[in-house]
């Protein structure tokens, strides 16, 4: 029973670690203007919303390279080498 106490709580510490590694929209959306304001555009203004779609629209692509890589690289160990 030991052992299954600890697989538990190693579950749970998992568990409790995911939530805190999620972003929610608001805080998706402040790091977003804070990048735009970064960049040098002044809040209020159109190219200022102009950032906030290109800024979204990066955060799109780069996940969906990374789905397709991790779609694409091979699954397995390769096969063995050197005998």
């Amino acid at each position: 029973m030991n052992a299954f106490f600890r697989a538990l709580i190693a579950v749970s510490l998992c568990g409790l670690l995911t939530a805190c590694l999620t972003t929610s929209p608001e805080q998706l959306a402040k790091r977003n203007e804070e990048r735009c304001v970064n960049r040098g555009y002044k809040p209020g203004t159109p190219d200022f919303q102009d950032c906030i779609v290109r800024v979204e629209s990066e955060a799109d692509q780069r996940k969906e390279t990374n789905r397709r890589y991790e779609i694409e690289k091979p699954g397995g160990p390769g096969l063995p080498r050197g005998y």
